[in-house]
């Protein structure tokens, strides 16, 4: 695992097995004669030894009871949360067949943290830092996610990172809190030993500035994927044949899980070795975005498929991982690296009023489009870069409507932006690679705004005009506000507009 680099301004998050990490133990488990005493003490004590050994003939129900306990204590030991509702979790624990080799495997990859992180400490990503993780080291943090031992970084202001917001019922909302809490419970049972040394890189993409647009950038080739219902991994006839896919995650500038179904929180619980990312991943900036990419050529295995967004979002219960594994007939769209791009949430920027009282589009804000731009060209060329040093093979994006949900972007323009800025980032790859990008949105989306917007689309692409060109028609049509976007570029590249026969 390479040295990481200190980032200036946040401080190392500090684990369990850190000595500065200290509790004055207001429980009195500890037989120390001088406090504050050390928190990883209490673990061994209260956790370890004692769940570790747990017999396969105590009662799940009993086993479970003392389980949460145990966390409902240390919750109150470690951060003075004397009762973090654990209805949930103890409902998932107790309904699953093996519950005692589910809690021994949590519990001893928990104990494994200062083999695994000799040093007690998770310092923040860098800008331009690549940092390797085993599946070992990832598990073990995302054990004290689960059993709620880790402190909250620095910059996290939205709850901390274990996995409290999953456990309650008291709002009454039990999907998909419910899913995502079993799905971490199966995910410790279905490891295996021959998979704990599987390497995953992650890479704060670092971009200063946007490349100049005095040349002519192609177009690279897009494909739109319309689906019945959204789907986060869907089945596809996509060739996968040499190619590494990149697939787009709209984050949060604090990337992390949550208790709802935004995309975001949904592929968070369906890849357990991403959840341990918001531990040591620092707010996204205008200009860094976090790649993730798993060593082998197989890529990610989801542990479960989600339909639907916010409160349609269910499992797909056609989806199995096995099958995924051995390439089934189904041949869903895979990843092989998730891009985290931070989201810009346009629905809390209060709209400018226009010289003739029209409504201004959130999207041709002051900044906006640049803000974007940015962001994607950071993102995709920071992944375009990596990859030319390790085998040059040619490259797919994955894209879902990027913030045209429920942060108020409007889908045309951000597959716009996207299309122009993995278009920019391509014109870096080395000779004879090749990258496209495929665009997955739910049927009838844009057919509400733009009725002919495929048509255009296939106007635009068969023109043989550049990014570039498309960039500046962007532009323009933020100066005039109008709200016809394919509309507006096709007449603002000279392109004859398609005709209803």
């Amino acid at each position: 695992m390479m040295a990481s680099i200190e980032r200036p301004g946040f401080k190392p998050l500090l684990l369990p097995n850190h000595p500065s990490f200290t509790t004055d133990d207001p429980l009195g488990f500890s037989d120390a004669d001088e406090y504050p005493v050390p928190v990883y003490s209490i673990l061994e004590s209260h956790l370890f030894s004692k769940f570790q050994s747990a017999s396969q003939d105590i009662p799940p129900e009993s086993l479970t009871k003392e389980l949460v306990s145990a966390i409902s204590d240390l919750s109150y030991t470690l951060h003075n949360r004397p009762d973090p509702r654990l209805n949930i979790l103890k409902s998932c624990i107790t309904s699953r067949a093996g519950a005692a080799n589910c809690i021994r495997s949590i519990v001893r990859s928990a104990s494994n943290l200062p083999t695994l992180f000799p040093s007690g400490s998770l310092p923040p990503l860098n800008h331009g830092e690549t940092r390797t993780y085993t599946k070992s080291h990832l598990q073990s943090i995302l054990s004290h996610q689960l059993l709620l031992t880790l402190p909250s970084p620095q910059w996290n202001d939205w709850g901390g990172v274990n996995l409290t917001s999953w456990y309650s019922d008291a709002d009454g909302h039990k999907e998909p809190k419910q899913t995502y809490t079993k799905i971490s419970l199966d995910y410790f049972t279905q490891s295996t030993e021959a998979s704990q040394s599987q390497e995953f890189n992650f890479h704060l993409c670092h971009s200063d500035s946007l490349p100049s647009l005095a040349t002519k950038t192609p177009l690279i080739p897009l494909t739109i994927l319309e689906l019945p219902n959204e789907s986060d991994f869907p089945a596809t006839t996509l060739p996968a044949d040499n190619l590494h896919t990149t697939y787009i995650i709209s984050s949060h500038r604090l990337i992390g899980h949550g208790p709802s179904a935004t995309q975001e929180e949904r592929i968070l619980a369906s890849i357990p070795e991403l959840l341990p990312v918001s531990t040591f991943t620092p707010p996204l900036e205008e200009n860094t975005a976090l790649a993730v990419t798993v060593s082998g050529d197989i890529g990610f295995t989801p542990t479960a498929v989600f339909t639907g967004h916010g409160r349609t979002a269910r499992i797909d219960e056609s989806y199995d991982s096995q099958e995924y594994e051995a390439n089934n007939a189904e041949n869903r769209i895979r990843a092989n690296t998730f891009l985290f791009l931070n989201a810009t949430e346009l629905d809390t920027i209060n709209a400018p009023v226009s010289k003739d009282g029209t409504e201004t589009l959130s999207d041709f804000f002051p900044g906006m489009l640049e803000k974007d731009l940015l962001k994607a060209y950071t993102g995709f060329s920071g992944i375009f870069n990596s990859q030319a040093r390790n085998g040059g093979k040619n490259q797919r994006i994955i894209a879902t409507p990027w913030g045209s949900g429920a942060f108020g972007g409007d889908v045309r323009v951000k597959l716009l932006i996207l299309w122009v800025a993995a278009s920019f980032a391509a014109a870096t790859l080395e000779e004879g690679q090749k990258a496209e990008l495929v665009f997955l949105v739910r049927q009838f989306v844009i057919d509400t705004k733009e009725i002919l917007w495929k048509e255009m689309l296939k106007k635009v692409q068969d023109s043989g005009i550049g990014a570039d060109d498309i960039w500046r028609a962007l532009l323009r049509l933020r100066e005039s506000g109008n709200v016809k976007i394919f509309e507006g570029v096709v007449d603002a590249l000279g392109l004859e507009r398609p005709h209803v026969i």
